[in-house]
């Protein structure tokens, strides 16, 4: 599954926007601040590379020009030239130990290379500045995600929302966080937030839509896709993702239509490989072979050639609309499905988000099970819960899979408000069996408990199955 850190989708926004002097036209540049100012007017006017010579030569005159170093650095940034970004931002707050924005964007340049711990350095200067930079606290909260450091993450989230509530970016990257920690209502919650705030960003709808399809709630899945598309025309990616839940609906027509749109827009393989997973033969309800026109859609954009089927699937299964909660057919979400990516900011003004996607792996596979399984508990779906074990092979406190299941719907008869977390998640994959160790936290109206948990998971067929758990 790809995970988008979509940063999530991670969202990336970088850079400030210019702090421009007023437009200068045709001066005579001489000193530093003619220099200076010219350079302002020609970045204003598009001109990026007479800009960068002004401010070089800005700061050849006066070599302590800290406001030429950041906004040539501003430029480099945005040209994608980040360690001549990076060099400029530190040579500014270098002259001007107070200069913010040089520490934010700092922080910026060094999170756009995948240097967390330095990014993380420079905004918590930027910070140390001023204790109310909102935008500070959510990229910081990006870089600690990026860490797999999900507590101060999401502590980060929390503060840039506490300073300015109406911040939608925190709220979706805070949606991420909990995500990954497997506490799937809180984070359809903070969506839910995103949505209201700022209903015209179609990444949001997206995001939201790529829970509900992970837990296999098709139908909201495609209203959110819905809207995404409808926001914006061009996410391809949410129109891969409403064919393959078209698909998993027997709604065909719908599916190959869907498909076709995407292949247009942005032919994929990875959305082909998605395709070909989680629908390796073709449903018995499928009389006219859609399955076949969507591959043979992607033959002529992507070069694939027609697999052999994997498995037949019995025309008698039941289509995924009449079997709640249950995930297109398989444990989790398609790798074109990601996960919301932390947004990083470089104002308050929230005005754009793009998202990138990160390829799939088998530990974002288990992850998804272990989502599924903590969410199917938490909610009472004991249909699902069941579906993320190993029928034949499961054992834990020495009973098998039918004692197992009659053992928890009997806590559940017992207890009220049930809420599980889970962080410090840690995966290990070997060929078809893997390990999860996570943190646990379980509180109810008759129990609190928290403590190391352990699933030990096989794989059968495509899925991922729990085939034992100890506490």
């Amino acid at each position: 599954m790809k995970k988008i850190l979509f940063a999530l989708l991670l969202v990336l926004l970088l850079f400030t926007p210019s702090i421009f002097a007023g437009t200068v036209s045709d001066i005579p540049a001489g000193t530093a601040e003619e220099y200076f100012n010219r350079g302002n007017s020609f970045e204003k006017q598009g001109n990026p590379d007479q800009a960068v010579s002004d401010y070089t030569s800005a700061i050849r005159i006066y070599s302590k020009y800290a406001k030429a170093y950041y906004n040539r650095g501003k430029i480099y940034g945005k040209q994608g030239k980040l360690s001549e970004a990076i060099v400029d931002y530190e040579k500014a707050v270098e002259i001007n130990p107070k200069y913010t924005e040089a520490y934010y964007n700092l922080g910026n340049a060094y999170e756009k290379q995948g240097d967390h711990a330095h990014a993380i350095t420079s905004y918590t200067k930027a910070i140390g500045i001023n204790p109310k930079y909102a935008a500070a606290y959510c990229n910081r909260g990006n870089a600690y995600q990026a860490q797999g450091n999900l507590t101060k993450a999401i502590a980060d989230y929390d503060r840039a929302i506490e300073i300015t509530p109406s911040f939608a970016g925190a709220y979706s990257n805070r949606a991420n966080a909990y995500q990954a920690k497997g506490d799937i209502l809180q984070a359809i919650k903070d969506y839910n937030k995103a949505i209201e705030l700022k209903p015209e960003f179609a990444g949001f709808y997206a995001n939201r839509g790529n829970i509900y399809q992970s837990q296999g709630k098709l139908s909201e899945a495609i209203a959110d896709y819905d809207k995404a598309i409808e926001k914006n025309p061009d996410d391809s990616s949410s129109l891969y993702n409403r064919g393959l839940a078209y698909y998993g609906l027997e709604q065909y027509e719908k599916s190959v239509a869907d498909y076709k749109a995407a292949i247009g827009q942005n032919p994929s393989k990875d959305a082909y490989n998605d395709f070909i997973k989680y629908f390796p033969s073709k449903k018995g309800t499928d009389t006219r072979n859609t399955r076949n026109e969507i591959i043979l859609a992607f033959g002529e954009k992507t070069g694939t050639e027609t697999p052999e089927p994997v498995a037949a699937v019995s025309p008698s299964a039941p289509a995924v609309e009449k079997s709640a909660n249950v995930a297109v057919a398989v444990s989790g979400a398609p790798a074109s499905v990601a996960a919301s990516a932390p947004v990083t900011i470089t104002n308050l003004d929230l005005a754009d988000a793009k998202s990138d996607e990160i390829k799939a792996t088998p530990d974002n596979d288990v992850q998804n099970l272990v989502n599924k399984w903590q969410a199917s508990w938490q909610s009472g779906d004991m249909q699902t819960y069941r579906s993320c074990y190993d029928e034949s092979k499961f054992k834990s406190k020495g009973m098998n899979l039918e004692a197992w299941i009659s053992y928890k719907e009997n806590i559940r008869k017992k207890s009220k408000d049930i809420k599980i977390s889970i962080s410090d998640l840690k995966i290990s994959v070997t060929k078809d069996k893997a390990i999860a160790v996570f943190t646990q936290e379980y509180s109810s109206s008759v129990l609190k408990d928290k403590g190391k948990k352990t699933l030990e998971l096989k794989k059968i067929g495509d899925e991922w199955k729990i085939s034992k758990e100890i506490m």
